[in-house]
Order: C-alpha cells, then structure tokens, then sequence
C-alpha cells in the first residue's frame, strides 16, 4: 500500500525512488542470462545502447510486469485498467561517445501520451515508466536524470535547459542495484552520459499506459512462453470496451 508521503512526493517530484526492490541473488541470474543474450560491449550513446525482447529470456525478467513492489503503483498512476505499451533496456559504458543526450518533454508540451494531473485525489497518467537498476549508479555516474517538478509546470521552459550541458537544473538520480525509479513521461527527463569508468549501466525499462492508450508501434507479444495469466493480460493491445480490470491479486 501506498502511504501519504508516498503520494506527495511523486506529485511533488514526478518521480519516486523505491529501495530494494530486487534481491542480489535476482540481480545476479538476470545478469547472468543477459551476458548470455548477447548484451556486452556497450555503447555510451542513448541511440545505440538500447536492447529489447528480454522478456522472453527468464521468468525473472517476466516477474518485473507484475512485481508486487511495482503492482501497488500501477494501480495508483494508472488505474485499475492498465498495459505493458513497451520496454527496453540500457547498457552503457564509460569512454564511448556521448553523443544523443538531451533532456525532453515537459507537461506544458501536454499531449495524449504524456500527461499528469490529479482530479479530486486521483491521479491520472499518460505513459509511466518503471526503471530496473541491475547495477550500481553512483552518484554523477550518469543514467536517468531529470527536472524534478517539471510534470507540473505551467510555461514553456527556456530551450537552453534541454541541453544537459551545465545544466544547473537536472538531476541525476543515483541507485543501486535493485532499486527502481518509477516516473510520469511528463516529467522533463532524459540520460546522463555515462561516466564511471569502474562499471558499466545495466537497466531495463517497461513502459506503462492507460488501457486505451498505445505509445509504441505495436502491441508486446503477450504469447510469449512462460507468461502468467495476468501478464498475459497487462500486454495485451489497447482497447477501451469490455476491458477487464488488472486483477490486484496473481
């Protein structure tokens, strides 16, 4: 259950940062399978670091739809009728080029895809994001950063605060492993170059939307082997009659 500090802060901030959320011995398969998968020799680029179908690796990578830390703020961001729209993952190194990296979106640049507000103590979302850290990222290292509060703002931002360079508003949010940033596509927000050259970034991303909504240009495949009923669920296409609610319990 969400607690009141809960839901000031991701109203405040456009973001909240969950602690623990996976166990070293998770962290430590998942990145086993993904050396196995192929995903080595990362890039620095946010255009060229990204990697998918990882769902059809392991059951714990499948377990991350519906994690039960996760599941809590699904419903709170979204409602009870919600879907997987996309996910991805991102590997990246220290020392490759840093080309690509700019902040984006704010809610003044409102669209039906990324939006935030709240009606009468409920708030209400376009695309949410869920982001897995596999490993540490320290402080400064680089990874997601953003404009804390910008899901809110009611004037265009100057052009100059897109560019991450001397950006004296962005902030980086540090993690460790296991930990998770959830956040509204509202929020100004982007990637920090990766700089710490002792590791490498290991995240993935999923990418959550109102049922009726559809940000990607296609649908997941919910007949991936493995799924569990409600997964299969929460990836199915976008569609607003006879939609059943996400069921709260597996």
């Amino acid at each position: 259950m969400l607690t009141e500090e809960d839901r000031f802060l991701f109203d405040l901030q456009g973001f909240i940062k969950l602690e623990g959320v996976l166990a070293p011995d998770e962290i430590a398969s998942m990145l086993r399978t993904m050396e196995e998968a192929g995903i080595k020799d990362p890039e620095n680029n946010p255009n060229k670091s990204r990697f998918g179908n990882f769902l059809a690796w392991s059951a714990a990578y499948r377990n991350l739809i519906d994690h039960p830390r996760i599941l809590p703020w699904l419903f709170e961001l979204l409602g009870p009728k919600f879907r997987l729209d996309h996910a991805y993952g991102m590997a990246a190194r220290a020392g490759a080029t840093a080309e690509g990296h700019s902040l984006h979106h704010t809610s003044y640049l409102w669209n039906h895809g990324c939006y935030y507000l709240v009606e009468k103590g409920v708030m209400h979302n376009g695309l949410i994001v869920v982001s897995f850290a596999l490993t540490d990222i320290a402080p400064n290292a680089g990874g997601f950063c953003c404009i804390p509060g910008t899901h809110k703002v009611n004037y265009p931002m100057p052009r100059k605060w897109y560019d991450l360079k001397d950006n004296p508003l962005a902030k980086q949010i540090p993690q460790k492993a296991g930990d998770v940033v959830i956040f509204t596509e509202a929020l100004t927000h982007g990637t920090w170059p990766w700089t710490d050259a002792k590791s490498e970034r290991r995240s993935v991303l999923l990418k959550y939307c109102p049922s009726y909504m559809r940000w990607a240009q296609k649908d997941m495949n919910a007949e991936i082997e493995g799924l569990t009923p409600r997964q299969k669920q929460i990836l199915l296409g976008p569609a607003v009659g006879d939609r059943d609610p996400i069921p709260p319990d597996a």
